[in-house]
């Protein structure tokens, strides 16, 4: 019997959030696939708008207690820049602020618009297309030599290839130092200079939301209660790694003797 409990309204986390991109849409096919399947399994019973604590997860008594809390995106503290971020009044976003404005970025007409993206990464390259497609005027800036280090070989060619059709400027080798309402602060080989944008993007990658599991682990050791940390709360990675050690809770349940 399976317990799943999930903090936001809906199932399917972050593969669900960046499907809403455009180019990113056939991706929810996956996690609506997911959800189709596990409404068929009478012993999964599903809470979300519930975050799980210690409390909670004991009065299930469990057996195992598999931590997937996912990640959020990393935010340095380069100067000024959790002062503006997703913040009211601000034009500066992370990937989740992008994706939670949405609805409102696609009623926006950004033909012509100065968009900055810092981060030549994945999602960084995401909201490079999204507005790009759109006519905007988007500049990427990435420290280190290239773009698309972490996509596989084909998608990369399919960035770069946009990139050159969309006439985007790329600035690599280049570093941010600071943060303004209208424009973030480059160095490049040492010299400082200013991008300025109607709208700005700090895409710096993923990191863990993992805050809670060294207690947790801990915690449930001394009932003698297995522990599993997976996906992207062990660290940010591809759908696919996610996927792979769920299914391989499997290896769990042989070692407690339950299958």
């Amino acid at each position: 019997t399976v317990y799943l409990f999930e903090q936001k309204p809906y199932l399917g986390g972050l593969a669900r959030e960046i499907a809403t991109l455009p180019a990113k849409n056939r991706i929810s096919d996956f996690p609506n696939y997911l959800v189709k399947r596990a409404e068929k399994l009478k012993n999964l019973i599903t809470f979300t708008n519930t975050k799980a604590d210690i409390e909670l997860i004991e009065q299930f008594k469990p057996d195992v207690v598999v931590n997937a809390t996912g990640s959020q995106p990393l935010l340095p503290p380069i100067p000024g820049l959790l002062d503006r971020i997703d913040k009211d009044g601000e034009k500066i976003y992370s990937i989740m602020g992008l994706l939670n404005k949405l609805d409102e970025f696609n009623e926006l007409d950004v033909e012509g618009k100065k968009i900055g993206v810092i981060g030549g990464g994945a999602v960084g390259l995401d909201v490079v297309e999204y507005f790009s497609e759109r006519g905007a005027d988007v500049t990427i800036v990435e420290r280190l030599p290239m773009l698309g280090r972490d996509l596989d070989h084909i998608t990369r060619i399919s960035m770069m290839s946009m990139i050159k059709e969309k006439n985007v400027t790329v600035h690599t080798n280049t570093s941010l130092m600071e943060v303004a309402s209208d424009h973030f602060k480059l160095q490049y080989e040492g010299v400082d200079s200013n991008l300025e944008f109607d709208y700005g993007f700090v895409c710096l990658g993923m990191k863990p939301v993992n805050e809670n599991v060294s207690f947790l682990q801990k915690h449930f050791a001394k009932k003698g209660v297995e522990f599993v940390n997976i996906g992207d709360s062990q660290r940010a990675r591809k759908i696919m790694d996610g996927v792979r050690e769920g299914r391989n809770i499997t290896d769990t349940l042989k070692k407690i003797g339950a299958i």
